[in-house]
């Protein structure tokens, strides 16, 4: 039987789905006991982005081009590059590894035992319930025909999958996930002229996220927001890189609306913007976003000059959080998938939270009068916003005022403990941590009581703010659905938390995969890396 392949050339060009093209290859080692072969394989887009400037949409070529010349120095240079690549591609997983383990050797839960957990149950329809030893000698209680996970036998709260390693659960998390941060973003060089504020810096990129499979968009701020944590931790400058082209675009006038813009273009690679600014609208979200990513970008490099470039436009977007963000009016939130609503928690403490960071960076603007008033509102809007948001049970937050039987991950409060903006008191954070094993399913706990499913990203920015006994809770939930769900396709950060694990099937199917915003993974590692660098910049500091 001839297994050769023809060299045949198939000339009709065509896209996806259609007759769909494949590539193959082959290599005849002869007789051969063992061998290898090496085949560099990628794709090119050039130009990359087509950018909005005030001379007008022009192209921008991709960042290797000013690394390595054309695209056949390229691809010599990447197939004779792989030895030198696994050097650092081993470090990082090398350092990813023993930051891990740091963080748990210093934030472990004040549990020990040297007992042997008994084997857990395996997660399966139709078989009887258990009762079985977690690893810290505390009983459970488990029943595989409903969706409660396993629980406290006392109280029925819900524990952590006993018999799965918090810190293996947490490195398995993020291991998967930092591949698919990156595969969405784009280095390009700068345009050589049209840009606002100051003229481009050629010596280093832009940088364009596509938001995969939810969207289209280019550079979409509430998905940026989300994988912020992973950013701050390998490496901020690939933070600045990406809000850059948000502050070119709105600083040259291109952006009509008092808030932030939702994203820097409809349809990727198209960097066109929005002139009419009929964007999605999400104009407390994207401006406590733009606010917060910014002062978390200083807190994590130090770079002053780059919060008093972008000062005017800071300011305006803090003007609007003062006008509207205490009680922010029917809009969507960056779960845009769940629908409007009026009165968000919160959306509510994103911008009252944007307002504290805010006032930091007066101070390092020299704007004292501004920094005092932005902090004095801060104040004043959490202490409403506590009457407003906490139930009269005084157990938890609600989803929207005053809605009593409503509520939702409170994953907007992470950014004051990371940025150490002491805006929020501890109180709030232990009552929303002993709550949310109170509403916990076996693949984790819902992001709101409106639908059965969660995001994981918002899952650990919450486990962040918990107990550890909680954020365990949260993360070998996460950890056991890696290994159990039904989905069948590159990660997705939404999905049920009951049944099977599945992609969302009410009332409509939402299949969100490959996105960036799994960059929320590493909420956890973010807080380390804050401490390593001395708890990180502040405006006294800088």
């Amino acid at each position: 039987m001839d297994q050769s392949l023809q060299d045949v050339v198939d000339s009709d060009y065509r896209p996806f789905a259609t007759r769909e093209p494949v590539f193959a290859y082959a290599h005849n080692f002869g007789k051969v006991s063992s061998a290898s072969v090496r085949y560099s394989i990628g794709s090119v887009q050039q130009p990359s982005i087509r950018y909005l400037t005030s001379a007008g949409v022009v192209p921008l070529q991709p960042w290797w081009m000013k690394c390595y010349g054309d695209i056949f120095q390229m691809i010599n240079f990447h197939y004779n590059d792989f030895n030198q690549t696994q050097v650092p591609a081993s470090q990082f997983e090398a350092q990813l590894k023993a930051d891990v383990n740091s963080y748990y050797g210093a934030n472990m839960a004040t549990i020990f035992s040297n007992s042997t957990p008994a084997t857990p149950p395996v997660w399966s329809n139709g078989s009887m319930g258990y009762n079985g030893t977690d690893q810290f000698s505390d009983q459970y209680i488990f029943d595989p025909n409903n969706g409660y996970g396993f629980l406290e036998p006392t109280n029925f709260s819900g524990i952590a999958i006993p018999d799965v390693q918090e810190a293996e659960a947490y490195y398995s998390i993020v291991a998967l996930s930092a591949r698919q941060v990156m595969g969405a973003y784009v280095f390009t060089i700068p345009p050589s002229r049209g840009c606002s504020n100051t003229s481009s810096n050629m010596s280093e990129p832009l940088m364009f996220q596509k938001e995969i499979s939810s969207d289209g968009n280019v550079n979409t701020v509430d998905v940026m927001f989300p994988g912020m944590p992973f950013f701050l931790y390998a490496n901020p400058d690939l933070l600045r890189y990406n809000l850059e082209p948000l502050y070119q675009n709105q600083e040259g006038g291109f952006y009509p609306n008092e808030y932030s813009m939702h994203d820097l273009g409809t349809h990727y690679p198209n960097a066109t913007g929005h002139v009419e600014g009929d964007d999605e609208y999400m104009p407390v979200e994207e401006s406590g976003n733009m606010i917060i990513m910014t002062y978390a970008y200083f807190k994590f490099s130090g770079d002053s000059a780059f919060i008093r470039q972008h000062y005017a436009k800071l300011k305006q977007f803090a003007t609007y959080l003062i006008n509207f963000s205490l009680t922010p009016g029917l809009q969507l939130s960056t779960d845009d998938f769940a629908g409007e609503l009026v009165n968000q928690t919160n959306l509510a403490i994103k911008g009252i939270v944007g307002l504290q960071a805010m006032s930091n960076m007066a101070t390092i603007a020299g704007d004292t009068a501004s920094a005092q008033n932005y902090s004095s509102t801060a104040s004043s809007f959490y202490k409403q916003w506590e009457e407003f948001a906490i139930d009269p049970s005084g157990r938890h937050t609600v989803l929207s005022y005053q809605w009593r039987s409503s509520y939702g991950l409170l994953y907007n409060t992470f950014p004051n403990l990371l940025l150490d903006l002491n805006l929020i008191p501890q109180s709030l954070y232990d009552m929303q941590s002993d709550w949310y094993p109170t509403v916990s399913q076996i693949f984790g706990v819902p992001l709101d009581n409106r639908h059965t499913y969660t995001k994981s990203d918002w899952e650990m920015w919450t486990a962040a703010t918990c107990a550890p006994e909680t954020r365990r809770l949260f993360v070998t939930a996460l950890g056991y659905w890696l290994n159990q769900t039904s989905t069948d396709r590159p990660l997705t950060d939404l999905y049920e938390t009951i049944d099977s694990g599945s992609y969302p099937a009410s009332p409509a199917p939402i299949y969100f995969i490959a996105r960036p915003t799994v960059g929320g993974h590493y909420s956890l590692l973010s807080l380390l890396r804050r401490d390593q660098i001395g708890g990180g910049y502040n405006a006294t500091s800088s």
